[in-house]
């Protein structure tokens, strides 16, 4: 898969979205730094004129025997505008333990669920978001939604959105698979949501 552990190509890609801010490291351990190719994890603020984005920043590093997970992840919101910690914590913490699994599953596992479907699909405990995004102490989230015009590589490595599921369409997804992962997309898209997370969003399936 393809790879890059270059800082600069990734906020060449962000400063054509918006305003790159300072990196950082993750608000709590649920990313497993020690799993990503690298060896640590990162992570960077970007601000557009009407939203915030929290992006990893190295995900896609080569690690000791040249393997990269090929992609980087990230998450926007109108609630992330003001960073991580503020009302869009729980997007950041979303992303961080999406991160996580997706570096443990390794270069392997994650190049071929790429390979096979456009759009992937995590479940991950329920971490900071609000309740009633909440099913038996789980998120589900959404990976690869497409926003009009915005590329859907860095470099050489994919550039995933991530989008939280409410209870109802995680169980779209976990009963129809495949197919129930393009008809979320598209509902989402045809309801002007496309990959933007909000905690207002209502469910569209």
């Amino acid at each position: 898969m393809g790879q890059t552990d270059d800082s600069s190509t990734r906020d060449e890609f962000w400063g054509q979205v918006g305003q790159v801010g300072a990196r950082r490291g993750p608000l709590g351990d649920a990313d497993e730094a020690g799993l990503w190719p690298g060896g640590s994890s990162g992570y960077v603020h970007v601000t557009t004129p009407h939203s915030g984005i929290a992006a990893t920043d190295g995900l896609s590093a080569a690690g000791a025997d040249g393997s990269s997970l090929g992609l980087e992840v990230y998450i926007e919101g109108r609630e992330l505008v003001d960073g991580a910690e503020g009302e869009g914590r729980w997007l950041v913490t979303a992303l961080e333990e999406a991160a996580g699994a997706l570096a443990a599953a390794g270069p392997d596992a994650v190049t071929a669920a790429l390979a096979d479907h456009d759009l992937i699909s995590l479940e991950i405990s329920a971490g900071d978001a609000p309740a009633d995004w909440v099913a038996d102490g789980r998120l589900g989230l959404l990976l690869g939604v497409e926003l009009p015009g915005r590329p859907q590589t860095i470099g050489s490595v994919r550039a995933l959105s991530i989008s939280p599921l409410r209870p109802s369409e995680l169980a779209v997804v976990v009963a129809e698979g495949a197919a129930g992962r393009r008809r979320l997309a598209e509902a989402l898209a045809a309801q002007g949501w496309y990959s933007y997370a909000d905690s207002t969003r209502q469910p569209v399936l």
